[in-house]
Parts: C-alpha cells; sequence; structure tokens
C-alpha cells in the first residue's frame, strides 16, 4: 500500500507496456495520482484499474495517439487544468527501422512528432504550472541511440538527439527553480 501523503499529480505518456507502465507502477507506490496516456484505451483502463486496486490511488486515463495534433491539444488542455501537477512523464516513443530512402514517409512523420512535437507541448503545458508550484518535474525518456547514429536509425537516432538536447538546455534553464528536467 502507498504512503498516504499528498504527492500531487503524474502524468504519464506510453504508460500502457514497457517503461511507461514502470514509471506508472513506480509512482503509484510512493503515493502520486496518475493521468495514464496511451492510445490503447482498454490496456489503460486495465493498468489504472490494477494500480487503484494495489496502491489506492487515483489513476485516470487519458486515451490519445500524441502523433495526431487535436488529440496532443487534448493532453495539453488536461495538463494545463492540473494543478498539483506534479510530474510530466514524456515516454510515449517508438522505432522505425529502415534505410531513408526506402521506409514509410508517413511512419517516419509520426515518429518525430511523438518525440519531438508532443513532448515539447506538453512540456510547454507543464512548466507554467511547475514553476508556479515551485517543484516536481519533467522526465523525457531518450535513447542512447540519441548519442550515436546508424544506418536504418537515421531519424530514431536524430529525434532522440533532439530530445536529450531539449532536455539538457530545459535542465539548465530550470536551475535554481525547484523544477527540475
Amino acid at each position: 500500500m502507498s504512503v498516504s501523503t499528498d504527492r500531487g499529480i503524474a502524468v504519464i505518456t506510453g504508460a500502457s507496456a514497457g517503461i511507461g507502465r514502470e514509471f506508472s507502477e513506480q509512482l503509484a507506490h510512493r503515493g502520486y495520482e496518475l493521468i495514464l496516456v496511451s492510445r490503447d484505451a482498454a490496456r489503460l483502463g486495465e493498468v489504472a484499474a490494477s494500480l487503484t486496486a494495489r496502491y489506492h490511488v487515483n489513476a485516470a486515463v487519458l486515451a490519445a495517439d500524441l502523433t495526431v495534433d487535436d488529440e496532443v491539444t487534448r493532453v495539453v488542455q488536461r495538463i494545463a487544468g492540473e494543478p498539483r501537477l506534479a510530474l510530466l512523464v514524456n515516454n510515449a516513443g517508438f522505432g522505425a527501422v529502415g534505410k531513408l530512402a526506402e521506409v514509410d514517409p508517413v511512419r517516419q512523420d509520426a515518429m518525430v512528432r511523438l518525440h519531438v512535437l508532443a513532448p515539447v507541448r506538453l512540456t510547454l503545458a507543464a512548466l507554467p504550472l511547475l514553476l508556479r508550484n515551485r517543484r516536481g518535474a519533467v522526465i523525457n525518456v531518450s535513447s542512447i541511440a540519441s548519442f550515436i547514429y546508424s544506418a536504418g536509425n537515421a531519424n530514431y537516432s536524430a529525434s532522440k538527439a533532439y530530445l536529450t538536447t531539449f532536455t539538457e538546455g530545459m535542465a539548465a534553464e530550470l536551475a535554481g527553480t525547484g523544477v527540475q528536467a
């Protein structure tokens, strides 16, 4: 069971599986209320129900495809309306492997939207709340691929490099504010 102290609200993207699911588990265990974001509403519902039962925390489901502008806007609006926001975990992501001249351009576009544009927009919604409260953090899940490149991973590595550099720059800007990146 979790501690009953009010830690605030954590928003986790890509919360239905993998690293995002683990973030959800760990934050619920620490007593955060959760807003779980992923494309798969049914799987999110299962995760939310499990976390609520195990840790006695509120776990809200927000199904959204963060490669679609209007759906990102819905998540931005939800974040902006959460005065108790304490954490934003930009975790959603996927890889699209293949030589750039041969890959599906629609899938490449979606990957860049998910790894670059969505985290920026969600972060821009979260920062005013976090700064007003003088506490909290934005966690951007990147990849070792952000430091290297290889054939077949050009866009994945580039989009993760953007996310890493964005995070490092934001961390420098936030120094001394009580908010971390």
